[in-house]
């Protein structure tokens, strides 16, 4: 359990960094807490870190820790909105960052209400219908309501892509949205080990979760036309933590096939980055994304790239990836049946996607979002 280290003093940002182990947003944290770091310290500014009771990330010594209570806030809960009125009694901030959605209640408290408020909301998908999002009526309600508290009252939304902030913007037209696109943690650039592959031979890979809007039946039904005509398994594996199967028919789907379709648990960083460069395609499916940090990471690891063609996917992979109708499985298993038999193709798509995320790498600033928020703090 990590320790409090606090001076006891006001501090002038506190970010939450509770989640830093999850994939999705664990990944954003981990990115931008070495780049907020240094941007308070080269502005001046002291800065607070809300860290989980089992989790915390390496830090500096100048930054203050405050552990969260309740232990058992989750993401998108009561409780989590206690947690956050816990740490902002504690450290009293002039600003708070949070890397999700839901608007912090206790900023509306008499004390609390010159506090700066920034979040970060990676995709709207828990407003759309429940065949996409798989959520019911009352947590799209309460999304909805959250996003537009966001609206009225943060300084700025900060959102990874040009096609989540539209999308938020269509909900939310009077938003404050500023896009920050997310880089590749550098260390995908390095080569991996792959004798660490948890799988041996041939395989297509899928990181990520299995919620409903990943359309993962989609790459189970395309695996079922060609299974008998490659000697590739299919691999499904969890992107930090490991994989949640909310959505029953991926379970059923991949028992289906046996020991052709492996479910991988929880995966140890260095293991998921030999998986992913090991891999002879990373497909991605998905009905809809935020960003979409899957298919770059392969690219990093000079991996092929197959994805479904939603407009989000193409910002992020660009001509780095060869892209299908996520509602085709024909067309799907079609390009899979290419990459898999055809060596030369495979390896040039693979050094289309290295070369793309090269050069992503170079136009991404990826200091953008603390810059903004210890600017507005200087100024403010």
């Amino acid at each position: 359990m990590p320790e409090a280290r606090t001076s006891g003093r006001p501090v002038d940002l506190m970010f939450d960094a509770r989640h830093v182990c999850q994939s999705g947003i664990g990944t954003y944290i981990r990115t931008q807490l070495p780049h907020l770091e240094e941007a308070a310290s080269r502005h001046g500014l002291s800065l607070a870190v809300l860290a989980g009771q089992d989790t915390l990330p390496a830090l500096r010594p100048s930054t203050d820790v405050v552990v969260a209570s309740p232990a058992s806030a989750t993401m998108y809960s009561a409780a989590e909105q206690l947690a956050w009125r816990q740490a902002f009694d504690t450290v009293r901030p002039r600003a708070v960052w949070l890397p999700h959605y839901p608007y912090p209640v206790a900023r509306l408290l008499p004390g609390n209400r010159r506090m700066l408020t920034y979040v970060t909301v990676h995709d709207t998908i828990h407003v759309l219908p429940q065949a996409i999002s798989g959520q019911s009526l009352a947590y799209r309600l309460y999304a909805r309501a959250m996003l537009r508290a966001d609206a009225r009252s943060c300084r700025r939304i900060f959102t990874p892509s040009e096609a989540t902030a539209a999308t938020l913007t269509s909900i939310v037209a009077s938003a404050r949205v500023q896009v920050t696109p997310i880089p590749v943690d550098e260390v995908w650039l390095e080569p991996a080990d792959p004798s660490l592959s948890p799988v041996d031979g041939r395989y297509l890979l899928y990181v990520g979760n299995t919620k409903r809007y990943k359309n993962l039946p989609l790459l189970l039904d395309a695996f079922s036309d060609l299974a008998e005509t490659i000697p590739h398994k299919l691999v499904i594996a969890g992107g930090g933590a490991s994989v949640r199967t909310l959505d029953e028919r991926v379970r059923r789907l991949a028992e289906d096939h046996g020991d052709r379709v492996v479910l991988m648990g929880q995966l140890d960083f260095s293991v998921l980055r030999a998986l992913v460069a090991s891999a002879d395609l990373l497909v991605m499916p998905s009905l809809y994304e935020g960003a979409g940090l899957p298919p770059l990471e392969a690219m990093a690891s000079h991996t092929a790239v197959l994805s479904s063609n939603i407009p989000v996917l193409r910002e992020t992979c660009g001509d780095g990836a060869e892209y299908f109708d996520p509602h085709d499985r024909g067309a799907l298993a079609q390009q899979m049946r290419k990459y898999c038999d055809d060596d030369v193709a495979r390896a040039d798509l693979a050094a289309r996607g290295h070369a793309h995320v090269l050069k992503r790498q170079q136009q991404i600033c990826p200091t953008l979002a603390a810059d903004a928020i210890c600017a507005d703090l200087v100024a403010s």
